[in-house]
């Protein structure tokens, strides 16, 4: 991963565009740019979050798959022995993700399925290290609890938090972060790190560092 000013490359063997991204070569590098509006962690990272591990065993990607924007990227970051799991409700996010996983040997065929119900896909898991979350229901938070709880090899997430999903008229922003933190920690996960994440994604959300 490179920063280069206000924008971020990842280097790749993958000359194929995922979501109309620019490329360019440094030597005999090719690197990708990741574009921040399009990616939540891409913003996360430009704003100074540091804490991608640096080794990957198996990795939990639940929702927000889209383009296939940030799972791509994280494909360039870890090595080919990583390997990434996506779970994706809608279908056709889930068929840019399969055609993206044919050409990247980390990336896993994903599931076409509901994330609030981890025991349907558990099986296709060994031991997930990592949880990423960018899920836009109401019940985000409960959905992560029920797949952390299901997959206890799991000691570190990265869950984006979207405030107004959760209460858009009768809480401020900003109470609904609190009550995530304290349901996070009641339930014996330490929060690192908290980054807005606007500008430039929608504003009241937020990236979370988890550990337990």
């Amino acid at each position: 991963m490179i920063r280069s000013g206000s924008r971020l490359f990842t280097v790749t063997s993958d000359s194929v565009p995922v979501y109309g991204e620019t490329f360019r070569r440094s030597g005999s590098r090719l690197m990708r740019e990741w574009v921040a509006r399009r990616s939540k962690l891409a913003t996360a990272i430009l704003k100074g979050f540091r804490g991608l591990p640096a080794g990957l065993g198996e990795m939990l990607y639940l929702g927000g798959a889209s383009t296939g924007t940030t799972v791509s990227h994280l494909s360039d970051i870890y090595p080919p022995r990583s390997r990434i799991f996506a779970v994706e409700v809608a279908l056709e996010p889930f068929s840019r993700l399969l055609r993206l996983a044919e050409r990247r040997s980390n990336i896993y065929p994903p599931v076409l399925d509901d994330a609030s119900f981890p025991e349907r896909y558990s099986f296709f898991l060994e031991a997930p290290d990592l949880i990423y979350q960018d899920i836009s229901q109401r019940n985000q938070v409960q959905i992560f609890m029920w797949n952390a709880d299901h997959f206890d090899s799991v000691r570190e997430a990265i869950f984006i938090l979207k405030a107004t999903s959760i209460n858009s008229r009768e809480k401020p922003p900003q109470r609904v972060l609190e009550r995530a933190i304290t349901e996070f920690e009641g339930s014996g996960w330490k929060v690192l790190n908290v980054i807005d994440l606007s500008p430039p994604n929608a504003r009241n959300n937020y990236l979370m560092h988890l550990r337990r």
